[in-house]
């Protein structure tokens, strides 16, 4: 059998070398950015693997080497990824994969699912699915980016670090979202039964309340368990449960019981603040210098000064001082 040669040692032993993984098209680094104008490193290296997985496996025929089918690496109708496996692979925390998944999805080039799951007759709440929107794909992976030629992506005057709300502002596709590119199907496999929940029954939700006796239950735990009452009351309760919400709007694998166990502490911390606030309040107030009685200012009037009654005495003053 012939072989072929380039001529080049090096390149004839690397194609010989049979490499498998994920591709990453030079455009992605033009496209997807952070605010301070650096490529979205995590962003990319995320898209690249849920794009090898929807990439299709090719069967051939052993005998005569002819394609026989195409098939899905996944079961499901969707790509299902947890957010742990994802920092398992790459070694990003759980955080970063979060809001990169995010970043990617406000682009408009994923779209995120939560999902209940039944498995091995046990019921998963908040799976996550992840659905590649591949009209998006398809235009950031093919946009020519060569100079002199304007990019509907990239603005001129991309906006400061601090003034960006979003990594991937300066690019703008909203003519892009032509919704979602799967239909619901009616495949069941062996192993995984998924119902599709929508976003307001998610663990996104913000809206998100504690039930009050349960909270109740949970802050008469700790070293405050008399004044329960009190925390439940705090005038700023509110405030402090719309903060715990959106510090924890990406964490869409924490339960409800989780959930309360953590609000607990968190408005447990709040009321112990607030109790040192009004202790540092009142040390000031006792420690506060007051004025003396006694002392005067000098422009004060003196009318306390008492004026001299009777005579004049006579003082004998010696004739050495005269």
């Amino acid at each position: 059998m012939k072989i072929y040669s380039t001529g080049h040692e090096v390149v004839d032993q690397v194609g010989s070398l049979h490499l498998e993984g994920n591709i990453i098209p030079a455009n992605w680094f033009q496209i997807f950015k952070k605010s301070d104008g650096k490529p979205d490193v995590n962003a990319i290296v995320l898209l690249s693997e849920i794009v090898y997985w929807y990439r299709p496996t090719v069967v051939r025929d052993e005998d005569s080497g002819q394609i026989v089918r195409v098939k899905k690496k996944f079961k499901a109708d969707l790509l299902q990824r947890s957010y742990q496996s994802f920092s398992d692979q790459f070694g990003f925390s759980k955080q970063q994969i979060t809001d990169a998944l995010g970043r990617l999805e406000s682009f408009g080039v994923i779209k995120r699912h939560f999902r209940t799951v039944e498995a091995n007759s046990r019921k998963y709440n908040n799976v996550l699915f992840i659905e590649l929107i591949t009209p998006v794909l398809f235009e950031v992976t093919t946009l020519s980016l060569s100079k002199g030629i304007d990019s509907p992506f990239q603005k001129a005057d991309p906006l400061p670090m601090e003034t960006s709300p979003s990594p991937f502002e300066k690019v703008d596709p909203p003519h892009f979202k032509k919704g979602t590119n799967t239909e619901t199907t009616t495949e069941i496999t062996t192993d995984i039964n998924t119902q599709q929940e929508t976003p307001e029954n998610s663990a996104r939700d913000d809206s998100w309340k504690p039930d009050p006796e349960q909270l109740a239950t949970a802050l008469r735990t700790t070293r405050y368990s008399q004044r329960v009452s009190e925390i439940l009351a705090m005038e700023d309760f509110e405030f402090h449960l719309g903060n715990f919400n959106t510090h924890h709007e990406h964490n869409h694998q924490i339960t409800d019981n989780q959930k309360l166990r953590k609000f607990a502490q968190w408005i447990f911390q709040e009321f112990e603040k607030q109790l040192a606030k009004a202790e540092r309040e009142t040390k000031k107030s006792n420690t506060r210098i007051s004025v003396k009685p006694n002392s005067r200012n000098v422009n004060d009037p003196w009318d306390s000064i008492p004026e001299p009654t009777g005579a004049p005495a006579q003082v004998h003053i010696p004739e050495d001082f005269a």
